[in-house]
């Protein structure tokens, strides 16, 4: 019981570092933010909001394509049925430069996700990958 809710302080303290780096345009909030999710994360291996949340974080505010995806990737194994896990693991595969990957992710987020936005996203996301990739074909 101790390590869950220890879990829980180093993810809600993760989440506070993450809105000051927003807040305040601080980079060093977002590496404070990683360390905390990072912790809860040790203690509580299957702890899916704080895997969650690290991976959105190291794809969007830290640039770590491979960390998030690896993040995202754990998430998916432990609830397949989180959709807005397969969209953000879309998101850090093009930035590894995993296309097809990508486009893969893309396709199963539109096959199960709802979120009108994110649809739309997932959408002209696959288009843009498919012309790039025929592109690199000529």
């Amino acid at each position: 019981m101790k390590r869950e809710w220890l879990a829980c302080f180093y993810h809600l303290r993760g989440m506070t570092w993450r809105y000051w780096g927003h807040w305040h345009h601080d980079p060093l909030a977002y590496r404070r933010a990683e360390r905390d999710f990072s912790r809860a994360v040790d203690l509580l291996p299957t702890f899916v909001q704080a895997l969650y949340d690290r991976g959105l974080l190291r794809w969007r505010e830290l640039g770590d394509g491979a960390g998030a995806e690896a993040d995202l990737t754990r998430v998916l194994e432990l609830e397949p049925g989180r959709t807005e896990a397969w969209f953000n693991r879309a998101m850090a595969r093009e930035v590894i430069g995993d296309l097809s990957g990508a486009v893969a992710d893309f396709r199963r987020y539109l096959s199960e996700g709802d979120d009108p936005q994110w649809r739309e996203i997932s959408q002209r996301q696959i288009a843009v990958l498919e012309a790039w990739s025929v592109q690199e074909e000529k």
